[in-house]
């Protein structure tokens, strides 16, 4: 196999004789079909989940003829500013991988795994890698780890658990099956019963391994009611919430939050911006900038806080439409329009 004979990070895995599956890891992680995933990376549609001027992905690949074997690759490929990926950036990575690997990925070579170090690859975050885990092991139908009967034990008997033994792994495992678990109602109605003697570790890595799945709505629940107890914003909460499409409940609440003062956090913006764009109507999406704004301001950014949300969110294809349009109305508050103000101002420079 020579780098002038493939065309795509597809093909090469095609012509290789694997059989493989595409995880977006963008903003959070969601399967991704064989031809969508060819029409990104050959720049005839846009990245749907881009983040830091990247699209993100996770790839299962395996040669059932060569052995069992899975081997995963995590690359991110750079996007233009229309949001469609570099084309000589994907080439180079090609080229890389033909020259590192040739046909070996059929021979079970280590080499399948370990690829040379190059500007493409990148190692997640514990959480996203819990939850990549969990998710492939859910779609080819894997077992879950050994520790998992402890997260189902703990949640129905928390009394006679000690949660410090079960790690996250687990309980992204947990999450991920639960859906198709024999006894998931009544393992919802323990989480209901039980929720307030739960260690807040373990509660808040459950709810947290909850982001990339469609939640059951005991859990949902629980959830909104967490969000903003104690008189705090639960981050695990508002990451657990996070959904691929509009939520009405979920879209108020959010509204709510970025009119209170608990929201001026980056790290909560950050949540909202990674996690809820598919909420931002022109009401939430105003009311998100400004209150991006109001940190800015108040951190003493100079305006960069704001030119780096407003960047991020552009290149959103759903939003990009929306954003652009917002920029240049004249019916934003005052806080929104001096930041747009200093945003033309440093384009400017």
């Amino acid at each position: 196999m020579s780098a002038n004979s493939i065309n795509s990070i597809s093909e090469f895995l095609l012509h290789a004789g694997t059989e493989y599956h595409v995880i977006d890891m963008g903003r959070r992680l969601t399967p991704t079909a064989s031809q969508t995933f060819l029409d990104i990376e050959n720049g005839s549609a846009y990245a749907p989940y881009p983040r830091q001027q990247h699209a993100w992905f996770g790839i299962v690949f395996w040669n059932k003829q060569a052995s069992q074997s899975h081997y995963i690759w995590f690359i991110k490929l750079p996007l233009d500013e229309q949001g469609l990926v570099v084309a000589a950036a994907r080439n180079h990575f090609l080229d890389i991988i033909v020259d590192a690997l040739g046909q070996s990925i059929a021979q079970e070579s280590e080499k399948a795994q370990t690829l040379p170090d190059n500007p493409y690859s990148f190692v997640p975050g514990q959480s996203q890698l819990a939850q990549f885990n969990a998710m492939v092991k859910n779609i080819l139908g894997q077992p879950l780890s050994e520790h998992a009967q402890k997260v189902e034990a703990y949640i129905q008997a928390p009394q006679l658990v000690d949660w410090q033994q079960i790690p996250m792994q687990s309980v992204a495992d947990f999450i991920h099956a639960l859906a198709s678990h024999s006894k998931s109602n009544n393992l919802l109605q323990a989480i209901s019963d039980n929720q307030a003697i739960y260690a807040d570790v373990f509660l808040n890595t459950l709810m947290e391994m909850s982001e990339s799945i469609t939640t059951p709505v005991e859990l949902k629940n629980l959830m909104f009611e967490k969000l903003m107890c104690d008189d705090q914003v639960s981050v695990s909460a508002l990451r657990g919430l996070s959904s691929d499409s509009f939520d009405q409940t979920l879209h108020d609440t959010l509204c709510e939050l970025l009119h209170d003062e608990r929201s001026q956090r980056v790290d909560i913006l950050s949540v909202i911006a990674a996690r809820h764009f598919s909420q931002m109507d022109n009401v939430l999406l105003s009311a998100f900038l400004e209150q991006v704004a109001n940190v800015d301001n108040k951190e003493a950014h100079s305006g960069a806080l704001f030119s780096g949300f407003f960047s991020d969110l552009v290149q959103i294809p759903q939003l990009r439409r929306q954003v652009l349009t917002l920029l240049h109305t004249n019916e934003s508050s005052k806080v929104l329009s001096a930041a747009f103000a200093q945003l033309f101002a440093q384009a400017r420079k």
